[in-house]
């Protein structure tokens, strides 16, 4: 009987603390931070603006956002000096994104990586972005088309980017495993502000180029398409220019699904070669009045044009970058030292310089899904 007494009192005493969360706080005494924009300062060497969420109560509750910037002599000095601001601590669990502009890249990012990285509160699975603009701040000071909140509405743009594919999507956690990953050089998707009706928005389109945590270039969004091609994370998007029959008007093919397969090929003398397999199923969404493709040769013709124009981008692309920036953002040297670790352990130390003289060779298969229906376009009667 004792015994059970016992045991009685110690499981009630340990409802009693274990009631709850452990970790909660009041949301009144909160200053919820939704994007955090990085920058050079001007009195100190940062400058750090975050948006902040305010709830308004009433009847209908409204979110809305203000932007605080503070500076200091490290990162987390200036985010520190937010107190003076607010009169309480940055909360940082609901943060989407984090913006770097172009002076903070060029010098590397590896300090602003491993700041927030760090912090208790803060999550892996932000996103990061580089400003095109000259501060970064200028992208939150955008105005939002959908959303009173900015940073909520660019971290939807890059969910649903797969529709568009002109840019990467990259979260904290993974630029952190590239970094650390041999074979492979980081990319980062670009904003800048897109001024439409004297409203200024911010439009997320094309990307940047890391050597290690170095910005050293961009490309921009028809050149990123072809980057995800040859990574294998095209999700969809439309191929457009140069898709045409006969020197007719352009016809616009949506992106159902497309697959890539890297091929390390080992040569004599340890050099190599890749081929690079790119299997694309796309839909006819619009065609000319003039174009009717219950033609077969038609048909063919549009197929084999749009898996030319596929190639050349393609290849242009990977050559640009190995002429330009010789840094592998394509993950060949990663397929390589997969696939074939004896041959990289060889040639890995040197893979940079492998990389700008790699042989690639890209080979594409179209297919129409769905041709077979509207394949004419709607024509008036008399």
């Amino acid at each position: 009987m004792k015994k059970f007494l016992l045991l009685t009192i110690f499981l009630f005493i340990n409802v009693m603390i274990l009631a709850g969360c452990w970790n909660y706080k009041e949301i009144e005494k909160l200053t919820i931070v939704a994007g955090v924009a990085i920058d050079k300062g001007e009195n100190n060497p940062f400058r750090v603006t975050v948006e902040i969420v305010q709830i308004s109560g009433g009847k209908e509750t409204k979110a809305t956002s203000k932007l605080l910037t503070m500076e200091g002599k490290t990162i987390f000095d200036a985010v520190r000096n937010a107190i003076s601001l607010t009169g309480k601590k940055l909360y940082w669990s609901h943060t989407k994104l984090v913006i770097i502009s172009k002076d903070i890249a060029e010098n590397g990012i590896l300090r602003v990586i491993d700041w927030y990285n760090r912090d208790a509160e803060t999550r892996s699975d932000v996103y990061l972005l580089i400003s095109k603009e000259k501060t970064a701040r200028e992208i939150l000071e955008g105005k939002g088309v959908t959303d009173e909140i900015k940073s909520f509405e660019i971290a939807d743009t890059l969910k649903n980017e797969k529709s568009l594919s002109k840019a990467p999507t990259t979260e904290l956690w993974k630029f952190i495993n590239d970094l650390e990953s041999p074979g492979i050089s980081n990319v980062v998707p670009t904003v800048n502000i897109s001024t439409s009706e004297n409203i200024s928005t911010p439009q997320v389109m094309g990307l940047a180029i890391f050597k290690k945590a170095t910005l050293i270039g961009f490309l921009n969004g028809r050149e990123s398409k072809s980057v995800l091609f040859v990574k294998d994370e095209l999700k969809g998007g439309l191929i457009l220019d140069g898709v045409q029959v006969n020197n007719s008007q352009p016809v616009s093919l949506e992106i159902f699904k497309s697959k890539t397969k890297m091929e390390p090929i080992v040569k004599a003398n340890h050099n190599i070669e890749f081929n690079v397999n790119i299997n694309t199923t796309v839909s006819l969404e619009e065609i000319p009045t003039s174009m009717n493709l219950t033609d077969e040769i038609k048909l063919k013709k549009l197929t084999s044009r749009t898996e030319e124009v596929i190639k050349k981008r393609v290849g242009d692309c990977i050559k640009k970058v190995q002429s330009k920036y010789g840094v592998d953002i394509f993950g060949f040297g990663e397929n390589l030292r997969e696939n074939n670790p004896r041959i990289w352990n060889q040639i890995g130390n040197n893979w940079d310089d492998k990389f700008k003289e790699l042989k690639v060779n890209v080979k594409v298969k179209v297919k129409i899904k769905g041709s077979g229906i509207f394949s004419q376009s709607i024509k008036m009667g008399d």
